[in-house]
């Protein structure tokens, strides 16, 4: 039972407590008109009596003439008493009057109360009335509220199905851009291949041995270059499926860095650059092993490759708000202001030569991206063109401050 049938209810009861009341009052005043009836019957039969006493007396004057003197003196008792018995009589005329008014007022009193009692019945059927309207309404705002609810029901089911569209209309966007990357990158490596196969099987014989060498190694620096892009395309397409396998513990942060450097010491030491990995032995954070690994490969390997010789390469951590920042900042030649919003972004990829002209992918940043999202973090880059860049990236100290992985 809602409120406005709760109300309704204590209407009604009040109006028939009203009712109850007015018809008590009608009960007394009725009681109190038969009482002054009462009271006027005991006036007249007082003026009868004062009537039958004064007969008595002129009897007495007749017959007992000997006591004319105080017959006499009874007489004026008498008319003192008759004046007296007048005033009643006028007294009681007046009662009667208002007796008489009383008993008029009463009436329309009465008739009030009987106008009362029909509008209090008029009242109840109204409010009868209001409940079966409300009834009614109820009635309507019960089948409204089932109807929003089925609404609600299929509004829940299209947006599941939209988001579902939306997945599906984003996987074939990554289709169409991974054939894309494939028929654009794949190109230039593959042209290069087969031009330098046919230059040197046409001059198999003509050729030096160090010009045949010369060509092997070019087709060498093109086929890594090839594998390498397949290889990025890859595990990025595996990470847009959800294939590449989420496995997140707590790792100490000091392996990771002695990984970096066995793994770079040959690339680092060959433009004579230093890599710095300094107090990171009390340091752990919790992350996928080989995601972690690949983020801090392409990280350092990018400053690598945008660093002059003799360069320097800092990778530091700090503590925040249960969060480890970790940081790999060089003193190259940094990125141009331009390119910076565009470093994430798989469909502005872009790929930049190194200060040997080394060349890239464009896909290791945007992997990056992929792999510290599904650990939960972000991933940012402070630079300044000519100066160099810092790249940062955060994840949880433990599992129970990890966030949930974006992405599957």
């Amino acid at each position: 039972m809602d409120d406005l049938e709760i109300a309704n209810e204590e209407k009604a009861k009040r109006a028939a407590e009203l009712v109850i009341a007015n018809e008590e009052k009608a009960k007394r005043e009725a009681e109190l008109v038969i009482a002054n009836v009462e009271k006027e019957k005991q006036l007249a039969g007082i003026l009868i009596a004062e009537e039958e006493k004064a007969k008595r007396a002129d009897e007495l004057v007749v017959a007992e003439e000997e006591k004319q003197k105080r017959v006499a003196e009874l007489v004026i008792a008498n008319e003192e008493k008759a004046k007296r018995v007048a005033e009643l009589v006028i007294d009681n005329e007046e009662k009667s009057k208002r007796v008489a008014e009383l008993v008029i007022a009463d009436s329309e009193k009465q008739k009030r109360v009987a106008e009362l009692v029909i509008a209090d019945e008029e009242k109840q059927k109204r409010v009868a009335e209001l409940i079966i309207d409300n009834e009614e309404k109820a009635k309507r705002v019960a089948e409204l509220i089932i109807a929003e609810e089925d609404k609600a029901k299929r509004v829940a089911e299209l947006v599941i199905i939209n988001n579902e569209l939306q997945r599906l209309l984003q996987l074939n966007s990554d289709k169409d851009l991974f054939i894309s990357i494939l028929a654009h990158d794949l190109r230039s490596p593959f042209t290069a291949l087969l031009g330098l196969s046919d230059l040197l099987i046409e001059n198999v014989r003509v050729y030096s041995i160090e010009e045949i060498e010369t060509l092997l190694k070019h087709i060498r620096d093109a086929s890594k270059e090839t594998f390498t892009l397949l290889e990025d395309l890859l595990k990025w397409t595996s990470t847009q499926s959800g294939k590449i396998p989420y496995k997140p513990q707590i790792l100490g942060f000091e392996g990771i860095c002695k990984y970096i450097l066995e793994t770079f010491n040959t690339n680092a030491f060959a433009k004579n650059i230093t890599i710095k990995c300094p107090a990171t032995d009390h340091v752990s954070v919790f992350a996928d092993m080989d995601m972690l690994k690949t983020i801090m490969r392409n990280l350092v390997s990018n400053a690598i490759k945008f660093t002059n010789n003799g360069g320097t390469i800092n990778i530091n951590t700090e503590e925040n708000s249960g969060l480890v920042i970790i940081s790999v900042s060089d003193n190259g030649i940094g990125i141009k202001p331009e390119k910076l919003s565009n470093l994430f972004d798989i469909s502005k990829r872009q790929t930049t030569k190194g200060t040997e002209e080394e060349s890239g992918t464009g896909l290791g940043l945007i992997l990056c991206k992929e792999f510290v999202e599904i650990n939960g973090g972000k991933i940012w880059v402070d630079s300044e063109y000519g100066k160099g860049s810092d790249f940062k990236f955060s994840l949880s100290v433990s599992d129970n401050q990890a966030a949930l992985p974006k992405k599957a």
